[in-house]
């Protein structure tokens, strides 16, 4: 017995490791096409680091769909130094075939600067875009419920991007929104140009010229929101795909990180921090 357990588990691996390793060397060879050249060091210093997050993130994939929705539970100190007077909850919002785990290292970041509380939401990556931003309104209810919290500040990768700008856009008809200020990173807002295959309900609305994304692109922003994109990233390219600032938005652009990487650079989570952080709009 403990041997088949043994095997099922270097199996697994094995098809973990792969799937990762096709995953990078892949998507970084067909974004040439897309972005600025760059030196050759430069670029397989990168591709070694988004294979290393990918070795260090995706195996707890099945773990943080178990484990309960607080992200700062692990780092977070009664008394810790450098704790915000305004406690405004966030909520991370996960990518295409991801889940929270993704933002272990911006949440651990985010708390060390006295953000926060903070939490995870979860949904299935593979329905619509619409029934996820539908998941999300009924989880920041949830938060805000149990915060006592007006509102949240939304931080989000990838399509979780899309999951909160199709959530406020049905919002903004309301009297109040929930949300006081909306962070995407790495978020496709104009598509992929991919055009291969794609899983899922929502993978159609990823795509460039979805009726979706045509949607968004003519509703302005209701509150203020960052985007922060890289100039390589090896998913979301051109960098122009992920910009806000035609929707009264603001974008910063970092240098050369790639699609899981950017979650984990200093430099994004101090531009996050910065903007969470910033006074209210009088």
């Amino acid at each position: 017995m403990l041997r088949v357990a043994v095997e099922v588990a270097g199996s697994t691996a094995l098809v973990v490791i792969l799937a990762i390793a096709a995953y990078a060397f892949g998507s970084f060879s067909l974004m040439g096409r897309h972005v600025t050249a760059r030196e050759l060091g430069r670029s397989m210093r990168e591709l070694v680091r988004e294979l290393w997050i990918g070795f260090v993130t995706q195996p707890f994939l099945p773990l943080f769909y178990l484990v309960g929705h607080r992200m700062d539970a692990f780092f977070v100190r009664r008394g810790e130094e450098g704790l915000a007077t305004a406690r405004v909850p966030i909520v991370f919002v996960h990518g295409y075939m991801q889940n929270r785990v993704g933002f272990f290292g911006l949440a651990r970041a985010l708390a060390r600067r006295g953000l926060g509380p903070m939490f995870g939401f979860n949904y299935p990556w593979f329905g619509t875009i619409a029934s996820n931003a539908k998941r999300l309104d009924r989880f920041v209810q949830r938060v805000c419920k149990e915060t006592g919290a007006a509102g949240v500040d939304l931080v989000c990768h990838s399509m979780g991007g899309l999951v909160a700008m199709e959530m406020m856009r049905d919002e903004a008809s309301r009297e109040k929104l929930r949300v006081r200020r909306c962070v995407t990173i790495a978020t496709p807002h104009a598509g992929v140009v991919w055009r291969g295959p794609l899983l899922g309900f929502g993978a159609a609305s990823l795509r460039r010229g979805s009726k979706l994304l045509e949607a968004h692109a003519g509703v302005k922003l209701a509150v203020p929101c960052l985007s922060v994109y890289s100039t390589h990233d090896n998913i979301v390219h051109p960098k122009e795909s992920s910009s806000l600032a035609l929707r009264g938005g603001r974008d910063v652009v970092v240098e050369g990180v790639a699609h899981l990487s950017i979650l984990f650079s200093p430099q994004v989570a101090e531009h996050v921090a910065s903007f969470l952080a910033e006074p209210d709009p009088v």
